[in-house]
């Protein structure tokens, strides 16, 4: 019975405890802008395009 008091009183006070806002969100981060090579990541997407076409044209002329 003293336990059962004991642990009410114990919950009472800390549901009275005031909980502290939380912490603002840190700054973001720098804002990079895009790299000045970007230019060899669409010349490498066109090359890889051109080779599938070429590999399915080359595919298709084969099988007829």
């Amino acid at each position: 019975m003293l336990a059962n008091l004991y642990f009410l009183i114990l919950l009472a006070v800390q549901a009275s405890e005031e909980v502290p806002p939380p912490n603002p969100p840190p700054p973001p981060g720098p804002q990079l802008p895009i790299d000045g090579s970007l230019w060899i990541l669409l010349l490498a997407g066109v090359l890889y395009g051109f080779f599938v076409v070429y590999k399915k044209k080359l595919l298709t002329n084969k099988g007829s």
